[in-house]
C-alpha cells in the first residue's frame, strides 16, 4: 500500500514538474489549448480586456476568473491586469466579507506569478519582464495599502517584511530601481515602526531613511543624463515626490535626536572596532544625522582609519582636528579625503560633502572654496553646489543672492528643480512675512510718534 502511494505521489510530480516549462517561449494558441475549454477561455480573454478598458470590473472579474484558472499562462496581463481589477474591486467594496475575499485572491495572484514567473517571462516582452523583488515589492504595496481594511489579519509587522524583501531583491538583481511609489509606501511603513518602538526600531528607520533617499537621489542623477526632456520629466516626476515625502516624514519622525543617536552608537563602537563594515556604516548614519562632532563619532573614525584609511574616516578626522583647532592637520585630512577617491566624480562627490561640513561648522569662506573644487572635480554637481550656495545664503539671510542661486541650481540641474522651488517658495514666504513684519512696525512707529508728538505739545503748554 505505502509502494502504491510512493508511486502515484511520484507520478503526480513528475505530470506538475513540465506544466510550467511546457509553456515556455509559446505563443497564445498553444497556450489557450484546444477543444471546448480553450473556446470558452478565447472568448472570456477577450471579454476580460474589453471590461478592463471600460473599467467594468465586476465584469471583467467573471471572464478573468475563467481564464485564470483554465489557462493560467495565457497572458502576463492576467496577472498584472487581474491584479488591477482586484485591487479596485476591494476599494468599490462595502460588503467586509467580499472584499476579504477578493483580497485574498490578490495576494494569491502575486504568490502564484511568483511561482510561474519564469514561464509567463519566457513568452513576455522584454521591457514588461519582472523580476521577484519587483512583485514582492508590489505585493508589499497592495498589502500595507488595503490590508489594514480588508485583511483582519494585518500587521505592520508583516508589511513591513515584505517591503524589506522586495527591495532587497530588486537590490540584488542589479540593473534595476525601486518604484517611486514603492518607496513612498515603503518609507511610511518604516515611520509606522518607528513610531511604535522608538528607540528598538531608531537605527533601521535612520538605515531605511539612507538607502530610500539614496535611491531617489540615484533615480533623479540619471534624469539627469537623461537626453529627452520629456523622460527626464517623467523620472523627476516619479521620484521628486517620494523624496520629498521621505525628507518630510524623516524630519517629523525627530529620530535624527543627537542624543538619542549617540546614545545608541556609544556602546556598539567599541564592541565592532575591528568591524570595519559596521564602522563604516556608523560613520555614514552619524554624519548624516548631525552627530559628525560628538566624540563617539571621532572615535569610530579613529578606528576605521586604523584599519583601512577611507575617505569617511579621513573626513571625520579632519573634522575632529577641525574642532580642536588644529586647522592645518583638519585640511590635511580634507584633503587626504579627497585624494582617497578613485574618481574625479567620486572626489567631486566627497569635496561638496566637506563644503557641507564647513557650511554647518560656520567657515563660508571655506565652504566655497570646497565647492568650487567640487564642480571641477565633476562638472554634474553644478548644480547641487548652486543649492548649497543657496542654503548659505538663505542663512546669511541675504535672499536675493539665495533665490538667484535657486535658480541657477534648477537651471543647472533638472532633478534639484522641486527642491529648488520649494526654498524659493519658503524664502518669499519670509520675505512678506518680513514685508508685513516692516509694514506694521512701520505704522507702530507712526502712531507712536503722534502720539509722542501729541503729548509733547500738552506738556509745552498747548503751544506750538
Amino acid at each position: 500500500m505505502k509502494m502504491k502511494k510512493m508511486i502515484l505521489s511520484m507520478a503526480f510530480a513528475a505530470a506538475v514538474a513540465p506544466a510550467m516549462a511546457q509553456y515556455e517561449g509559446t505563443t497564445l494558441d498553444d497556450r489557450l489549448g484546444h477543444g471546448q475549454d480553450s473556446l470558452e477561455a478565447r472568448q472570456n480573454l477577450s471579454l476580460f480586456q474589453t471590461a478592463i478598458n471600460s473599467n467594468a470590473f465586476g465584469e471583467a472579474y467573471d471572464a478573468w476568473k475563467i481564464v485564470y484558472e483554465k489557462a493560467p499562462f495565457a497572458q502576463m496581463g492576467l496577472y498584472t491586469n487581474g491584479a488591477y481589477m482586484l485591487f479596485m474591486l476591494i476599494q468599490n467594496e462595502q460588503d467586509a466579507a467580499k472584499k476579504q475575499g477578493f483580497f485574498q485572491e490578490l495576494m494569491k495572484v502575486y504568490d502564484d506569478r511568483l511561482e510561474r514567473l519564469d514561464g509567463l517571462n519566457s513568452f513576455t516582452a522584454e521591457h514588461r519582464r519582472a523580476t521577484a523583488g519587483d512583485v514582492i515589492a508590489r505585493k508589499a504595496y497592495d498589502y500595507a495599502f488595503l490590508g489594514p481594511q480588508a485583511d483582519p489579519a494585518f500587521t505592520l509587522e508583516k508589511s513591513y517584511a515584505l517591503f524589506s524583501d522586495g527591495i532587497k531583491r530588486i537590490n540584488e538583481h542589479g540593473g534595476r530601481e525601486v518604484e517611486g511609489f514603492v518607496l513612498d509606501a515603503f518609507f511610511r511603513t518604516s515611520y509606522a515602526m518607528y513610531q511604535k518602538d522608538n528607540n528598538g526600531f531608531r537605527e533601521q528607520f535612520l538605515q531605511d531613511y539612507l538607502e530610500s533617499k539614496d535611491v531617489c537621489d540615484k533615480m533623479l542623477q540619471l534624469a539627469k543624463e537623461e537626453t529627452d526632456t520629456a523622460k527626464a520629466r517623467k523620472i523627476v516626476d516619479k521620484y521628486d515626490a517620494p523624496l520629498n515625502t521621505i525628507e518630510a516624514l524623516f524630519a517629523e519622525s525627530r529620530a535624527a535626536d543627537r542624543e538619542q543617536i549617540i546614545a545608541i552608537f556609544e556602546p556598539k563602537i567599541e564592541a565592532n572596532k575591528d568591524n570595519l563594515a559596521y564602522l563604516k556604516s556608523a560613520l555614514t548614519l552619524m554624519a548624516a544625522n548631525d552627530c559628525d562632532d560628538a566624540p563617539v563619532y571621532y572615535k569610530a573614525a579613529e578606528y576605521a582609519f586604523k584599519i583601512e584609511p577611507t575617505y569617511e574616516s579621513a573626513i571625520a578626522l579632519a573634522q575632529k582636528y577641525y574642532k580642536e583647532g588644529q586647522n592645518a592637520q583638519s585640511v590635511k585630512y580634507y584633503n587626504e579625503a579627497i585624494e582617497l577617491c578613485k574618481s574625479d566624480t567620486q572626489k567631486g562627490n566627497i569635496a561638496l560633502r566637506v563644503a557641507a561640513a564647513m557650511r554647518k561648522s560656520g567657515d563660508t569662506k571655506s565652504a566655497f572654496t570646497y565647492l568650487d573644487k567640487a564642480a571641477e572635480f565633476n562638472p554634474d554637481l553644478v548644480g547641487k553646489c548652486f543649492m548649497q550656495r543657496a542654503n548659505i545664503a538663505t542663512k546669511a539671510k541675504d535672499y536675493a543672492a539665495a533665490k538667484r542661486y535657486c535658480d541657477q541650481a534648477a537651471a543647472a540641474d533638472i532633478t534639484l528643480a522641486g527642491q529648488a522651488q520649494r526654498l524659493k517658495n519658503n524664502i518669499i514666504t519670509v520675505e512678506a512675512h518680513n514685508a508685513e513684519y516692516a509694514r506694521q512696525k512701520a505704522e507702530y512707529d507712526r502712531q507712536q510718534a503722534e502720539i509722542k508728538a501729541e503729548e509733547d505739545f500738552w506738556k509745552a503748554g498747548g503751544k506750538k
